[in-house]
């Protein structure tokens, strides 16, 4: 039997548990400790093993009432817990076990028994069964499947260009609990094992100074990591797709057989195609046969359905995107890792455009059949947030100078490039070297195509752009805009002054009632950390439960009524999505059950304001019944993110709408919405 061993967490919950003479709830232990119902499950599970062992009888969960421990029981835990030691190592989540069983399947040369996934994520056998369901789904999304033979083990079936791609998609977010040893299994690993792995990694790293460059980080690692695990496995992949002529030709190449020659020529290739890739466009050996137009259309129309917005310059949008995808489909399936030097600050600063961009991705990832990397998400993000941004902003513009000493043509072909990046980019001038002082002053980045030294920011790039400098260009002019943006007062900031002098119990409340105050005052642009959520425009007077409605129409007019009687908007809002819905058909039902009525701010807008309306009976939209109708009233195209973002999370799983139409009454629906969402923002993205 696996000798399991309490963590500091473990060992906390039972001093609870032992603390309490009657019943604790899973939400109350989780809200002391901080974590999410799951994890207080995890948790219970391995008390549990641990007890077993000990000839203890299991912790057992009383259903509404929660956890309960006889005397007995507890002086036995009591009696034990002082003498027995605890871990300091990092207990997983479930989204970290997953991804290191993902990889630890992928990266073996050999089918993998139950006991080792147990031992390498430190986990029950009934945890790893329940974990192993959530792997075969992931496994089958990307068309490769998980076989289990009895007396070998589980083994993962299907194209070994995406079984690579997937273990360096999954394997980069662990790489800082691998490297810092904060896996206790971390010696069961065997797609890691850190002598050879580091003398991969000193290779690579010389094969970077030789090509004057500088990869992405953790890009050299993962790849390190990957040879490890292709020699071990020795199975070798066939290029179709690809121009191999094209990569022999390389320096990277060349460099890749000087440095690793134990590796196959086959694989030689493949290193170098993941070392050009990062840089410039992959080479292909015959054209794109995948529509790209078609596929930045529908994932412009998907984001524009998940946050509620309408694009004007939608065609522009859809050029660029399509553009982007072009040069990207051949990294989504070989796991070619660009990076993107502003992500953890895009995930941070527009965290409700992000998450509903990599919703809106899901459909792009269906298509191809391949993750979607956050890097990509982020690049994908800065695309939507500037033609968002392109009206709400009067100065936060960057202004772009090129200097380009090898004609005007030239100059021209890149002028049209850069400003195709980016709806607030403004071209300055486009100039030779000689002249370029009297600009300091009227520019905030320098973009060229010769090596130079001025007082402001400086970018190289290649007469034709390549997807680098694309990725460059548009981080730095992000960046740039974000600095103006945050420069201005914003209700975050009011509230984050305020709060130092209310007890921490009221903070909610304050935010509440800062945000009606100054709802109709423009403190708050529309990009800033801290978004508008759902709760804050949710109020019961704005809730309505009926038994019918004789049609769709008469539907949205009752739902908006609140809104309509408190001034939120005019009549010509509700004719508005009633005339919508009748030119592009049901695309207002979100979610099963679910509709969500919006028109654009013109349309009769008076400020930020959302409306419900439950019925016992459906309502047909276009034979799709809807129990449940949302009104949005947005202000712009960005202030409500945060609302959709907080809508996706509760009504992504149907049986949270299945339990509101139980509730009638208004101040109850409310108590509802307002619990599910505390709860349901602790649970992490699943991949």
């Amino acid at each position: 039997m696996i000798q399991w061993q309490l963590d500091t967490r473990c060992k906390t919950i039972l001093e609870l548990l032992i603390s309490r003479e009657g019943y604790i709830s899973i939400q109350e232990i989780g809200k002391i400790l901080n974590i999410s119902k799951r994890s207080v499950y995890y948790d219970l599970n391995k008390i549990n093993d641990w007890l077993n062992m000990q000839h203890i009888t299991e912790i057992q969960i009383e259903r509404n009432k929660g956890i309960y421990l006889t005397s007995i029981t507890r002086q036995k835990i009591r009696g034990l817990i002082n003498d027995v030691g605890q871990s300091s190592y990092y207990t997983l989540s479930p989204r970290e076990r997953t991804r290191l069983m993902i990889c630890s399947l992928l990266g073996s040369s050999k089918p993998l028994f139950i006991e080792q996934l147990c031992l390498i994520c430190d986990i029950s056998r009934n945890t790893a069964f329940n974990d192993l369901k959530a792997v075969r789904q992931k496994m089958e999304r990307y068309g490769l499947q998980l076989n289990f033979e009895p007396h070998v083990g589980y083994k993962v079936e299907g194209s070994l260009i995406k079984q690579r791609a997937l273990f360096l998609y999954y394997f980069q977010p662990l790489i800082d609990l691998i490297t810092n040893k904060q896996i206790s299994g971390i010696h069961e690993l065997s797609f890691y094992n850190e002598m050879i792995v580091k003398e991969y990694l000193k290779k690579l790293k010389v094969i970077e100074s030789k090509l004057n460059t500088t990869y992405v980080e953790g890009m050299l690692l993962s790849l390190a990591v990957l040879i490890h695990v292709l020699l071990m496995r020795q199975d070798h992949i066939a290029f179709e797709e690809i121009g191999v002529d094209e990569v022999v030709s390389t320096k990277e190449f060349q460099f890749v057989t000087q440095y690793l020659k134990d590796l196959p020529r086959i694989e030689q290739i493949y290193v170098a195609i993941h070392l050009l890739g990062s840089r410039v466009q992959v080479p292909t050996a015959k054209p794109q046969a995948i529509d790209t137009v078609n596929l930045a259309k529908e994932l412009v129309l998907d984001f524009e359905r998940l946050a509620c917005v309408a694009f004007e310059d939608r065609n522009q949008l859809i050029s660029l995107l399509s553009q982007h995808l072009n040069m990207s489909i051949y990294r989504y399936r070989y796991g070619i890792q660009i990076g993107n030097p502003l992500m953890s600050e895009i995930q941070s600063s527009y965290p409700d455009l992000f998450d509903i961009t990599r919703k809106a991705c899901k459909g792009l990832r269906h298509s191809l059949g391949t993750p979607i990397p956050d890097s990509e998400i982020a690049y994908i993000t800065m695309h939507f947030g500037g033609f968002l941004s392109k009206k709400n902003y009067g100065n936060a513009r960057c202004k772009i100078l090129i200097v380009c000493p090898n004609g005007i043509s030239t100059a021209n072909m890149l002028r049209g490039e850069i400003e195709s990046l980016h709806p607030d980019i403004e071209i300055t001038a486009m100039i030779p070297v000689k002249d370029i002082e009297t600009y300091y002053e009227k520019s905030d980045l320098v973009i060229t195509t010769v090596d130079m030294d001025c007082p402001i920011p400086v970018i190289k790039v290649n007469p034709v752009i390549s997807e680098e400098d694309r990725v460059r260009i548009l981080s730095k002019v992000v960046q740039k805009i974000s600095r103006n943006v945050h420069n201005n007062i914003t209700l975050e900031k009011v509230f984050r002054i305020v709060r130092e002098y209310v007890h921490p119990r009221d903070h909610e409340k304050l935010s509440s009632d800062l945000y009606k105050a100054f709802q109709n005052v423009p403190l708050q642009p529309a990009k800033t950390t801290a978004s508008i959520r759902l709760m804050d425009v949710t109020l019961a007077s704005r809730i309505q439960y009926k038994k019918t409605m004789q049609d769709w129409k008469e539907a949205i007019r009752e739902a908006s009524n609140p809104l309509l009687t408190e001034g939120v908007i005019e009549p010509d809002y509700i004719e508005a999505m009633i005339a919508n819905v009748e030119k592009y058909g049901p695309y207002i039902v979100i979610a099963p059950k679910l509709a969500l009525g919006h028109a654009l701010p013109q349309d009769g807008v008076n400020s930020l304001g959302l409306s419900l309306l439950c019925l016992e009976e459906p309502v047909s939209f276009f034979h799709i019944p809807v129990y449940i109708i949302f009104i949005l009233a947005p202000v712009d195209k960005s202030s409500h993110l945060g609302i959709m973002r907080d809508m996706m999370t509760l009504f992504s799983d149907e049986e949270n709408i299945n339990q509101l139409l139980k509730i009638k009454d208004p101040d109850k629906i409310l108590t509802f919405i307002k619990d599910r969402i505390k709860e349901e923002v602790i649970i992490p993205y699943e991949d």
